[in-house]
């Protein structure tokens, strides 16, 4: 349930920000690089084509569950794009039980609108 829930927001943001992999990939590789833990596993499942293909190609029309992507290429996925995953208590509706800390912060959907900002708006 979790793993679902947190490739659906994956899918969410690839969706609505087409170039967040890429973005993402090279904020993992800028300033120290990733640490040595997330180091050794990305070279093993970056060497492997058809994991890199399936988070190339992550988005509503190929991924529908975690039943449709391989675990190595959630797990190549969620390093690309997560910093970390905070998970609260039970209690919590899913949506408030998880928090994602993305690598790249999402974008104001303002600016993915173009719309112009309302200076009123805080």
């Amino acid at each position: 349930m979790l793993h679902d829930h947190v490739l659906a927001r994956i899918v969410d943001r690839i969706e609505t920000e087409p170039d967040l992999l890429e973005r993402s990939i090279r904020a993992l590789r800028e300033d120290d690089g990733p640490p040595p833990e997330i180091l050794a596993e990305l070279g093993p499942l970056e060497s492997e084509p058809r994991i890199v293909r399936q988070v190339s190609a992550l988005g509503r029309g190929t991924v529908a569950t975690m039943d449709d992507l391989d675990p190595d290429a959630f797990r190549l996925a969620v390093h690309y794009l997560v910093r970390r995953i905070v998970v609260y208590g039970p209690s919590l509706p899913l949506d408030e039980q998880v928090r994602i800390v993305w690598r790249v912060p999402e974008q104001d959907p303002r600016v993915l609108d173009h719309a112009p900002a309302d200076p009123r708006v805080t």
